[in-house]
């Protein structure tokens, strides 16, 4: 008798998917390719903020210095009042009546009326070749002037400038553009609070120890030799 041989099939087990399609992975990769282009597209539309012509702000010191610091006040400001009666002219001794910088300020206000007000008549003094004269009488008399057209007009007269002419600058509003200009500008660049200070590129908040002032001016001083 002749026994049957019984075959065993081995069952195939198919493949495990892996779960990712190609549709899935194309549709990755075109994600990718557009967060891509978007930030390049971002990154060319931002750019560099619109540069501001030092030139036509109140300036002080060798136009050739190596080292050019801008100050941002406010004459609203307490802290910019204590570092203008403070340090400034220990500054003003060491490095600009020496030659080593070039010093700017750029009039802004933090958007109170009255001390927008004041930065134009600023302007008007500087009309006159008088700027910081002017400014350092109004610190000098924070929170006892009023802030009004008379009283600039008459702070005027006092250093010898022609008050009327400021009064009538003031009163055309001659600058109040250019007050809005700086204000704008001082926000592009970052500023937000007073005093604020670029050594060159170096920024410095708030009224800080004169040492503090001195260890960066040397470092640019330096560094432009």
């Amino acid at each position: 008798m002749t026994k049957s041989r019984k075959t065993s099939r081995r069952r195939v087990q198919p493949e495990k998917s892996s779960g990712i399609s190609p549709v899935m992975i194309g549709a990755v990769v075109a994600g990718v390719i557009l967060i891509v282009a978007g930030l390049i597209y971002l990154g060319n539309q931002g750019g560099e903020p619109p540069t501001v012509d030092l030139a036509d702000f109140p300036t002080m010191g060798d136009p050739d210095a190596p080292v050019t610091m801008v100050e941002y006040s406010d004459f609203g400001c307490p802290h910019c009042q204590a570092f203008n009666a403070e340090k400034f002219e220990q500054l003003k001794t060491e490095y600009i009546d020496s030659g080593q910088i070039k010093y700017v300020v750029h009039p802004y206000y933090l958007g109170n009326p009255q001390i927008g007000l004041a930065t134009q008549a600023a302007w008007c003094a500087h009309d006159q070749g008088g700027f910081f004269e002017f400014q350092h009488a109004m610190f000098e008399q924070q929170g006892q002037i009023e802030y009004t057209t008379d009283a600039f007009a008459g702070l005027a007269t006092e250093l010898g400038l022609d008050g009327d002419a400021l009064a009538q600058c003031v009163s055309d509003g001659t600058h109040s553009s250019d007050v809005e200009s700086a204000r704008q500008a001082a926000t592009r660049r970052g500023v937000n609070s007073t005093p604020t200070f670029f050594v060159n590129n170096q920024r410095i908040e708030g009224n800080v120890p004169i040492s503090q002032f001195e260890s960066v001016i040397n470092q640019e001083v330096a560094f432009a030799e």
